[in-house]
Formats: C-alpha cells, structure tokens, sequence
C-alpha cells in the first residue's frame, strides 16, 4: 500500500515537473537561497517558479535523520527527487551535500557520521539518474549546528544533510 502511493507521488512530482519546466516565465524568489540572485540561480532554466508545489519543495534543502543514523526518512525523498528532477533537466549546476551532526560523540565519529549521511543523500540523488559529476560532499560533524541549545529539539535540528547550489 505504501510503495503504490509513493509510486502515485512520484509520478505526480515528475509530471508536474515535466510541465513546469515547458515554462519560460521562471522567476527568481524563495528562502534558504533555492533561487539565487545570480543568473544561475537554482530555479532558473526549469521555471519551478511558476508552479508553487515544486518550488516549494526546491526550496527544502535540509534532510533531518534520525540519532545515529543515515538513513533517508520516506517523506524527505520528495525533496530528493524534486533536487534530482532540476539537476538532470540543468547538467552544468553542481550542489555539495554537507553532512551534520548533534553534539553527542567524539568530533572523529561526528565527522564519519556526518559523511554517511550526505553520501546516503548523493546516492539518492544518483539514483535518480543524476551525475555524480554534479555531486561533491562533505561532512562538517558537529562543528556547524544549526541549533545551538542542548534539548532534544534542538539536537535533532542538528542530525541533517543539506543540499547547497554552487554558483
């Protein structure tokens, strides 16, 4: 039941894409810098501008993970293939996916961690059909929270992957 209605979603996502993207009215716009000021700005060439689902979800950079894991949650893969989605239809844009941890563990174990996690998302986005020439990742463990309090909210804001358009 759950593979057909992810399977729904996706087709849904890709077809809404595809006519989004015969678009020539994209404009630039957005928070956490999903369409740049530049005129390579993430949103350009597809025109996710004109329909907001899509560029509502270009504009999810972050992938929030469990304590100690690295595995993708089912509801982020929409973000993923959305990302997916823009970078095959724009082969010379490039992204880093960086990789964060919470507080808890050595820097060493942070930083491998942190590293599972933005591969798990690479891979995600290869698998999706994009190069992997227009991957490059990088974990940063603990050292950049997005969050700097200590309760379980906040170190759960830290566990996260995100997705930064190069210019």
């Amino acid at each position: 039941m759950q593979i057909r209605g992810l399977r729904h979603l996706v087709v849904g996502v890709v077809l809404c894409l595809g006519v989004v993207g015969c678009s020539n009215n994209a404009k630039h716009g957005g928070k956490n810098g999903a369409y740049g000021s530049s005129a390579q700005g993430a949103g350009e060439g597809a025109g996710f501008a004109s329909d907001d689902a899509a560029r509502d979800m270009m504009a999810k950079r972050k992938i929030y993970f469990d304590y100690d894991r690295s595995e993708i949650h089912q509801q982020d893969y929409e973000i993923v293939y959305a990302h997916a989605e823009y970078l095959k239809q724009n082969p010379n844009r490039r992204i880093r996916v960086e990789g964060h941890t919470d507080e808890n563990g050595s820097r060493e174990y942070n930083v491998a961690l942190g590293e599972r996690r933005s591969r798990s998302v690479a891979d995600a986005l290869m698998s999706q059909g994009v190069s992997g020439n227009q991957i490059a990742t990088v974990s940063f463990g603990k050292e950049k929270p997005d969050s700097l309090g200590h309760t379980a909210e906040d170190k759960a804001l830290n566990r996260r992957a995100v997705i930064v358009y190069e210019e």
